[in-house]
């Protein structure tokens, strides 16, 4: 199982990198057809924040690509995770809401999180970051 982290999806959206954007798009389509991967509800609303604040995409846009991406299983986050989230960042001396990703991911089976944040090819205990345009 895979766990897409907010950058991967922004993409999704983002014109500015056309090889990004058609990675990422690959990236939701196959979440959407294999039902292989999912989200959490911080992953939701940080995307939508970024549309807003930095895309500046409109409210019927922004409508538009939710309608796509809310169709990827999304798990919500539960309140014990904020403190398992302060035990990660200070283990691998990372940001927060990167650890409280993790901690979504760890507790939900998934063996991969998809994201430019992370140590591509790094273990974060069971989850292992991958950088999905590394190659580009």
């Amino acid at each position: 199982m895979k766990f897409i982290d907010t950058n991967v999806l922004v993409y999704v959206a983002d014109d500015a990198d056309a090889a990004k954007q058609s990675v990422s798009r690959e990236i939701v389509r196959e979440a959407l057809t294999t039902n292989g991967s999912l989200i959490s509800a911080q992953v939701l609303n940080e995307f939508t924040s970024v549309l807003f604040k930095k895309l500046k995409k409109t409210a019927q846009e922004v409508d538009g690509f939710l309608e796509v991406i809310e169709r990827i299983s999304t798990v919500a986050v539960k309140p014990e995770w904020t403190r398992m989230a302060i035990g990660l960042m200070g283990r691998y001396n990372i940001q927060f809401f990167d650890s409280l990703l993790l901690v979504a991911a760890q507790e939900n089976g998934c063996d991969e999180i998809l994201t430019e944040d992370l140590n591509d090819g790094q273990m974060y205990g069971s989850v292992k970051a991958v950088n999905p345009f590394k190659n580009l």
